[in-house]
């Protein structure tokens, strides 16, 4: 080798390259000079430099969740390293692959009081699939650095995907000897094992029980493209057994489907709040797919009906049962099982009485919902409504945690044009919104708008101003309140007058959001009660123009919770005549 350091680390990012690997996302900074030199001149590999790990972090995930193959994360040593921890749990929660790499001082330097030196050994915890303390790279063969790629990528794209933390001492001289190597693409090697393939099947005849109810939660696969395609095999499984299914938008069976819509409920969220209607609906079988559902009165209804067959189904393993109602656990592909129940259920029952009673409540309680929002005022939910209707087909909507993810599964009407939805379930934080859908809009040929609240937009107000420098366009929707809606929706806030409710949950933050207009490619529109919001949404997705086009809704916060406790009376009342 000509250059001891630069030439293992061509050939790690070689093996990489091989594998598919594209997206590197660096944070400048000096001691992860030969990382950040050595990938970014692969002309097969694209870089997107973020100033700030944090909302890199959430950058790669966002590109992660759109095309399912790992991005790769480069950053210089100390608290630079530690700001990833917020995107790496996020990665870890949702089975997200990651690859993180942070430069560090040599042992020799470490616990000396080196600068910007902090004890990076497993700083990330439980939150990799495999952490390394990698030797200097002017010690690894080629072999070597060929082998820690492959590794790498098994570990965070294997059956438990997920992030994978490679920790990199790095001597001085940081620079190349001479001209900065770059290795042809090494391609994968053979694999003898065979994957996993399901030895049992999961449901067997149960798919024979007429009273059957299919839950499908979030992060039900690896890309946006696969989980479309894996709601096609759920719809269909469903229509071969007349079950209905429990979906929010976020599974992308909300939206675009040219069949089996009545079999997907559209207000089951209002549903399962009343449960003197609901509670004497108990299903025989309940298929869980994927991670637990957004909708807590969905979950509450699962704990208290109790079935006797709740399956579980995730290949990623991750146990998301909270409720502890689950009486069988399969980590199993999601196709595998839905394709061997559909050969054996096909032609069970093509309708039945158990799934025209669910889908005639759902239609009451939809009939109410739309009634509201037709005669109310413009609050969350008739945004929702406005916004995803002004989208055109293949638009991507990355929505917020807190409200945003729950009054899209609240308010959003099925059918309409095929648009896409994700968010950060893994952990669900409101932080690196923002960045998350830059990351997707660097992954997307349609617009991408993210859907959010003003605290979720001030969390990660940096990320704004990156999107114009790399060329990006982003729409954002931003429910302004002047604090944090949900809280009150929680019991604290009946005793107001007693804890300071507004000081300590409220949280009114007083910052005029529309000041951020005209700042480095940041451009904001006010939309009030007599204006246009559909067209807004139009002219925002239709630009080509670098940056960030903010439509900002300001909505009352008391008039907006008054909404929807209206709505769950009326539905109520409505189910009970």
């Amino acid at each position: 080798m000509t250059d001891p350091v630069y030439d293992p680390i061509a050939v790690f990012a070689a093996t990489l390259a091989g594998h598919g690997v594209v997206d590197v996302v660096i944070s400048p900074g000096s001691r992860s000079t030969p990382l950040a030199v050595t990938f970014h001149a692969r002309p097969d590999m694209r870089t997107w430099i973020q100033l700030d790990e944090r909302s890199a972090g959430f950058f790669a995930l966002g590109q992660a969740k759109a095309t399912g193959r790992p991005s790769v994360l480069i950053c210089t040593s100390g608290t630079a390293a530690a700001n990833y921890l917020p995107a790496v749990v996020e990665a870890n929660h949702a089975g997200v692959p990651l690859i993180v790499c942070t430069a560090d001082r040599p042992p020799e330097l470490r616990g000396w009081g080196a600068g910007q030196t902090i004890d990076q050994v497993e700083m990330f915890g439980t939150n990799v699939r495999w952490f390394a303390d990698l030797p200097d790279p002017s010690e690894w063969s080629r072999q070597q650095a060929s082998m820690a790629a492959t590794r790498t990528l098994d570990r965070c794209t294997g059956r438990r995907r997920g992030p994978v933390h490679l920790n990199w001492p790095l001597r001085e001289p940081l620079e190349p000897v001479g001209a900065v190597p770059v290795a042809a693409p090494i391609q994968p090697r053979h694999n003898d094992v065979q994957p996993f393939r399901l030895s049992d099947d999961a449901l067997g005849d149960l798919t024979n029980r007429e009273k059957g109810v299919i839950i499908v939660g979030p992060d039900i696969a690896a890309s946006i493209a696969e989980e479309h395609e894996l709601a096609e095999w759920i719809l269909e499984f469903a229509m071969t057994v007349a079950w209905p299914i429990f979906a929010e938008p976020i599974t992308q069976l909300r939206r675009g489907h040219r069949r089996g819509d009545d079999h997907v409920m559209n207000a089951i969220d209002h549903l399962c709040k009343h449960s003197d209607v609901v509670d004497a609906l108990v299903p025989d079988v309940v298929l869980r797919l994927g991670a637990s559902p957004t909708s807590k009165p969905v979950r509450q209804w699962l704990e208290r009906v109790r079935p006797r067959h709740v399956l579980l189904i995730d290949p990623e393993e991750r146990w998301n049962d909270a409720s502890f109602t689950a009486t069988e656990h399969h980590a199993a592909p999601l196709m595998s099982v839905l394709g061997r129940a559909r050969r054996l259920g096909a032609g069970v029952r093509a309708r039945s009485q158990w799934l025209d009673r669910w889908h005639e409540l759902d239609q009451i309680a939809s009939r109410q919902v739309d009634s509201a929002l037709d005669a109310g005022p413009r609050l969350s939910g008739r945004v929702v409504r406005e916004m995803v209707d002004a989208l055109p087909e293949g638009a991507v909507v990355m929505t917020s945690n807190s409200m945003p993810v729950r009054d899209l599964d609240a308010f959003l009407p099925n059918g309409g044009a095929s648009v896409s939805f994700v968010a950060n379930r893994g952990a669900s934080g409101i932080d690196g919104i923002t960045s998350t859908a830059l990351g997707l809009a660097s992954q997307s040929d349609g617009p991408v708008l993210a859907f959010i609240g003003d605290l979720a937009l001030l969390h990660d107000v940096g990320a704004l101003f990156g999107a114009a420098r790399a060329g990006l366009h982003l729409t954002i929707v931003c429910i302004d309140n002047d604090g944090g809606g949900i809280f009150s929706l929680l019991p604290i806030a009946a005793r107001a007058d007693d804890v300071d409710f507004e000081t300590l949950f409220g949280t009114p933050h007083g910052i005029d959001l529309a000041s951020l207009d005209g700042t480095a490619g940041v451009r904001v529109e006010e939309v009030g009660e007599q204006d246009d919001l559909a067209a807004a949404v139009i002219a925002a997705t239709a630009s080509t123009e670098p940056g960030v086009d903010i439509v900002l809704v300001r909505v009352d916060r008391d008039a907006d919770v008054a909404q929807r406790r209206d709505i769950t009376d009326a539905v109520g009342r409505t189910l009970r005549k």
